[in-house]
């Protein structure tokens, strides 16, 4: 075992010497050097202190671009960073997830995390403090659109109608939910993460495979399977909510538990009454 422990000292202190032989330094404490992180490039780390890939190799003479390695140290140009106008405080609202804040301020969920040293993604709660980087001004929602012509595909509302009505849906309502949501395109993505025609985020979808559904589907290329859980979920949300169909349609845009609690925002407000006028423009019962 002692002899284990030492070869493996060995084979340490060989790389070490290899890495600084190398330009691949290893510690350093000034502020103007990025410890590398897990999943970091050269690129990646040029890109977010808005230097060049060109300028990092040769400053830190490196022979290999790409390795890097967790924990080398990377010197950076000796500038201070151009960045977007200074840092918010945001107060996490109920409903919120770290991406959804994220694309408000128009930054990365990683940057995020690591102004707030977030590391579980999924951990936040209403009433947290965030810090917001480069971000000045508060957010601004995205503006729900009224739809401004009938959409034209026959099959869908057919395949609309059987899923709704397997659910006890209005499937007029259900169409202008999915109208609003992606235009009824199943590619459509989120800058979120929501998926489909029914603009589901993978963790709803997730949770009704295994909790509501009980078997694996493809929301994700399947416009069928991308209704049929979006009609399942709208479905719970009108059980949970007594029926209420401003309440479930609120819940389906800001979360059940913002609007349980009371909360509306004036955008939800806005969702919520577009979808009954899209409903009775083009779908009147």
């Amino acid at each position: 075992m002692r002899i284990m422990w030492r070869l493996a000292a060995a084979l340490g202190a060989a790389l070490a010497l290899w890495l600084v032989a190398n330009g691949l330094a290893v510690a350093d404490e000034s502020p103007r050097h990025h410890p590398v992180a897990s999943g970091d490039t050269l690129w990646s780390i040029a890109d977010k202190y808005d230097t060049s890939v060109d300028e990092l190799v040769k400053l830190n003479d490196i022979k290999y671009p790409d390795l890097l390695l967790p924990g080398q140290i990377i010197k950076l140009p000796e500038r201070d960073k151009p960045s977007q106008p200074g840092t918010i405080e945001y107060e996490v609202q109920p409903g919120d997830y770290l991406s959804k804040i994220a694309t408000k301020f128009d930054i990365t969920t990683r940057a995020l995390a690591e102004a707030n040293q977030i590391s579980d993604m999924q951990l936040i709660v209403p009433g947290q403090k965030l810090k917001v980087p480069g971000a000045a001004l508060p957010p601004i929602e995205p503006t729900v659109q009224a739809a401004t012509h009938p959409p034209d595909d026959p099959d869908t509302e057919k395949m609309i109608d059987q899923l709704a009505g397997e659910q006890g849906l209005d499937p007029g309502m259900v169409k202008a939910l999915a109208w609003l949501e992606s235009g009824w395109r199943q590619h459509a993505v989120s800058p979120a993460g929501a998926i489909g025609f029914m603009q589901l985020m993978p963790t709803t979808a997730q949770w009704l495979e295994q909790s509501v559904i009980g078997t694996d589907l493809h929301e994700d290329a399947s416009s069928y399977d991308n209704i049929k859980m979006g009609t399942r979920y709208l479905r719970l949300l009108f059980d949970a909510t007594g029926g209420d169909k401003d309440k479930a349609l609120a819940s389906y845009y800001q979360g059940y538990a913002a609007t349980m609690s009371g909360v509306m925002y004036e955008e939800t407000k806005r969702y919520v009454e577009l979808i009954k006028e899209t409903e009775g423009r083009y779908w009147p019962q």
